[in-house]
């Protein structure tokens, strides 16, 4: 049974009914009762739209999907100068699990098992900034950024002249 409520109804700020699943609206009572009984799992839509934006993980296990998704998005292990393809990366939290951390697209990276045990066990920081570079910041307060890798063909250049791999005739 999946049961959709929104979170201020969850926390007692609201009475908007929550959504049965197969069945439709219920009162707002009913989804906080139904609710306390079950295991949760976040669901971050935006306010305006309703559109899911985030899956909220529960498991420190990325899924085979969200997995795939890092790779294919990472392209290669996030730390500066290393161009180890994802695929043969493990999946990291940026944040740890332990720490809050959730295992979601935002919060998971692809490092090599060198970079890992570096960002673990050598007191390297490391944070994601929306644009999606990752930034590492040394023991020392040094920092390095990785842009993200760009997926797809390169944009057309600005101001009319041909890229190296578009020659103009």
């Amino acid at each position: 049974m999946h049961i959709t409520v929104p979170f201020a109804t969850a926390v007692g700020l609201s009475d908007q009914p929550g959504e049965l699943e197969g069945y439709g609206p219920i009162p707002a009572h009913a989804a906080k009762v139904l609710a306390a009984e079950g295991v949760w799992t976040w669901l971050r839509t935006d306010p305006g739209t309703g559109q899911l934006l985030d899956l909220g993980r529960t498991k420190y296990r990325p899924t085979k999907a969200l997995a795939e998704f890092i790779v294919a998005r990472d392209k290669t292990c996030r730390a500066p100068g290393c161009h180890r393809r994802a695929g043969a990366c493990d999946i990291d939290h940026i944040t740890p699990f332990t720490a809050g951390g959730t295992t979601c697209t935002a919060n998971c990276h692809a490092l090599c098992e060198t970079h890992h045990l570096l960002k673990h066990r050598g007191d390297w920081r490391v944070h994601r900034q929306p644009d999606g570079t990752t930034v590492w910041t040394s023991p020392t307060g040094h920092r390095y950024a990785k842009p993200p890798e760009a997926t797809g063909p390169a944009p057309p250049r600005l101001g009319g002249g041909a890229s190296p791999e578009q020659p103009s005739f």
